[in-house]
């Protein structure tokens, strides 16, 4: 019975290590070459807000309406969503107090995310991600320009992650009060269609957008995919510990915040490359044009997105050198004591 009971008390032990480990503080060099800062410990990287385009969200070109309609009430839609962000800091939180980190050079990041998106009631939708990648590139000089969207890829690539599942949602609320005029129960829509850009000049004239809100969650797991991989010269603690298929824990948790219209960075021109294309009217976030029961070209959905990145690590040898030490001590006092 002691022997099971000690057996039990170790299996604990190794599942509590590994509940605790899940997004803890990893080491990182800023620039991969131990200046500035040398390594820091850090809890999250927490990304400036960026850009995000869902190819297609409101129909393809040579689509029909009727079945845009049908899947986005039944099975869902696979899209594609790119999204590209720049570093704002390196985050430590520890013991209620949080220490922040400003990169050195240039981090950013960049996804290509296949996802599911479905219809989940009154003007809204769920975003069930499937498969994509998500990189991340050390610059030492900073190009990445939010108005063009370029240089977001410059430099070298440091870490690439499979995504292999998560969540989302997005709440058109210009729809959703456009309905309830209908219905009568407010007399006048409080978040109408609006210009884009609302963040300094307006640099894009002549686009306006839906308003509206949501969430995103990204599981990642580093080598799941050939391809995957991570610099050891910039991320000095093991995360790619944890296979996503047998454990259930991913190396990598991205959440973000999702908005329309943009009030804190720049729409850019191009994302992950590819410019977008807005819906009927020039409006980002509506149908495409339709003639004939079929979209005469894509609408993309064009959305600000503010990302927080975080890390799952197995513990330290030390931590579980101490932790099994003791346990010893435990089973020592408990032989005395017999």
């Amino acid at each position: 019975m002691k022997k099971l009971a000690i057996v039990a008390a170790l299996a604990a032990l190794g599942a509590a290590s590994q509940a605790n480990a899940a997004f803890t503080s990893i080491s990182v060099d800023p620039d991969g070459a131990g200046g500035a800062y040398g390594t820091i410990s850090i809890t999250s990287l927490n990304w400036l807000a960026g850009n995000a385009v869902a190819i297609g969200a409101g129909g393809l070109a040579g689509q029909s309406l009727a079945d845009y309609n049908t899947a986005l009430a039944t099975t869902g839609e696979t899209i594609h969503t790119y999204y590209q962000a720049q570093l704002n800091t390196f985050v430590s939180n520890s013991g209620g107090s949080s220490t922040t980190y400003t990169p050195v050079g240039q981090w950013t990041v960049v996804a290509d995310i296949v996802e599911n998106q479905m219809a989940s009631g009154a003007a809204s939708v769920s975003l069930t991600p499937v498969g994509g990648t998500v990189s991340i590139y050390y610059n030492a000089t900073k190009t990445a320009n939010d108005i063009t969207g370029t240089g977001f890829t410059d430099g070298t690539k440091i870490l690439q992650g499979s995504i292999v599942g998560g969540s989302g949602s997005f709440q058109n609320t210009t729809a959703l009060n456009d309905l309830l005029v209908s219905l009568g129960l407010i007399p006048s829509n409080p978040t109408p269609i609006t210009q884009l850009d609302n963040f300094g000049a307006d640099n894009k004239p002549g686009v306006t957008s839906i308003q509206g809100n949501g969430q995103s969650t990204l599981k990642v797991d580093i080598g799941a995919t050939a391809g995957d991989f991570v610099d050891a010269n910039f991320f000095k603690t093991n995360i790619t510990t944890f296979d996503f298929l047998t454990t259930g824990l991913e190396d990598a948790n991205d959440t973000g915040q999702l908005v329309d219209p943009f009030n804190q960075a720049n729409p850019s021109a191009m994302v992950n490359g590819y410019t977008p294309v807005y819906g009927a009217g020039n409006v980002n976030g509506v149908l495409a044009p339709v003639s004939g029961g079929v979209f005469t070209q894509n609408s993309d959905f064009q959305f600000q997105t503010t990302n927080v990145t975080s890390f799952n690590a197995i513990p330290e040898p030390s931590t579980l050198a101490i932790a099994g030490l003791g346990m010893t001590g435990l089973m020592l006092r408990r032989r005395k004591s017999a």
